[in-house]
């Protein structure tokens, strides 16, 4: 095996000027330096990267700690973090496991992480005693982190005022909501959604809410299937969420309450993809039948006929802009703790124009 030693052998030089060299990394003569190179690709001589991260306390890889690995969200903010990292010269590893003890043993800089909950997860245990950077993204709820954590925010009531005034545009005016979370929830989304309706439903509200949990399906056995809306002992959830799936049962209630409704906004991209195809077995016609709205602007979109008019949150540019905040961190660079990120309606065929 060829080693360091060896090259400065052949060159006649120190080791510690053969690291110099191959690093990058202090002054070595330039026609030494060349004549280091030459050798060390004759030998070929190539630094091994546990060593070199080891020596350098930097391994040049930065984690995506994500557990919903069917979320084309995810997906694509991953895809921008990639991206981004690439022109730094830096790899991002994606985890789906949200065992936070594992961490410790990961050969990483930082870590960014899905959002809020979880964020605020990870620096009541592990994160406690294990100071690694951190970035979290954010979509507007109300989690106060226990230290100053950099977030990349998504406006989620500028959402929902996109998204309601879109469908009023086309002359909805009676609009439900589908969640995969109880009414009791704080999530921005509701919030948002109910102040901006309640002036239409009055003390009707709760009925065009169509939560798709345990909380507010108690008796329906439908519910059981979903054990995302178990916890652990820890609080965490059990397993990855099916939006999906749990759009699928939204629209089979939005049937059974008979609703007045013409339009839902769905809580995201895979959320109203499940309604569509609910709806569609149901007889139920997307956009003639109910128009359907929404939220991500996520590539599955395109899977859908029609193809389904969202709220685009860029989730490339939030992943990009993620990754490259805590590579500024990493370098010592001065970082905004809250840093916005863009929002745009994505108009597709999925809402019909009733007026």
């Amino acid at each position: 095996m060829v080693t360091r030693k060896k090259v400065a052998l052949r060159a006649g030089v120190s080791v510690s000027v053969v690291s110099r060299a191959m690093n990058n990394s202090g002054y070595v003569e330039a026609e030494k330096k060349k004549r280091i190179l030459a050798i060390a690709e004759e030998l070929g001589y190539y630094p091994h990267p546990v060593a070199e991260a080891l020596q350098k306390r930097r391994t040049k890889q930065i984690l995506f700690f994500c557990k919903d690995l069917k979320n084309s969200f995810y997906i694509d903010m991953y895809r921008g973090m990639v991206e981004a990292a690439g022109k730094r010269d830096y790899m991002v590893v994606f985890n789906g496991s949200m065992d936070f003890e594992k961490i410790r043993n990961a050969m990483i800089d930082g870590i960014i992480m899905p959002n809020e909950g979880i964020t605020q997860h990870y620096l009541d245990t592990v994160g406690r005693n294990y100071r690694l950077p951190v970035v979290s993204a954010s979509y507007g709820n109300a989690e106060g982190f226990s230290r100053a954590v950099p977030r990349v925010e998504i406006d989620m009531v500028r959402v929902m005022e996109l998204a309601v005034r879109a469908l009023r545009e086309n002359g909805h005016r009676r609009i439900a909501l589908g969640m995969p979370y109880p009414f009791s929830s704080m999530d921005a989304r509701r919030l948002s959604f109910c102040s901006l309706m309640k002036e239409v439903y009055g003390d009707r509200l709760k009925e065009y809410y169509i939560g798709v949990h345990r909380e507010d399906m108690a008796g329906d056995s439908r519910i059981l299937s979903f054990l995302e809306d178990e916890r652990r002992e820890d609080g965490m959830q059990l397993m990855e969420e099916d939006f999906f799936g749990k759009g699928e049962l939204a629209a089979r209630l939005f049937a059974e309450r008979r609703l007045d409704a013409t339009a839902v906004v769905a809580f995201n991209d895979e959320f109203a993809l499940g309604m569509c195809k609910a709806f569609h077995s149901m007889g139920l016609r997307v956009p003639e039948d109910i128009s359907i709205i929404g939220i991500d602007g996520s590539s599955a979109r395109k899977y859908m006929d029609p193809l389904l008019t969202s709220v685009g949150l860029f989730p490339e540019k939030q992943g990009a802009k993620c990754a490259d905040i805590l590579l500024d961190m990493l370098e010592g660079k001065k970082v905004k703790y809250v840093s916005g990120s863009p929002v745009q309606l994505v108009k597709g065929a999925s809402v019909r124009k009733i007026r």
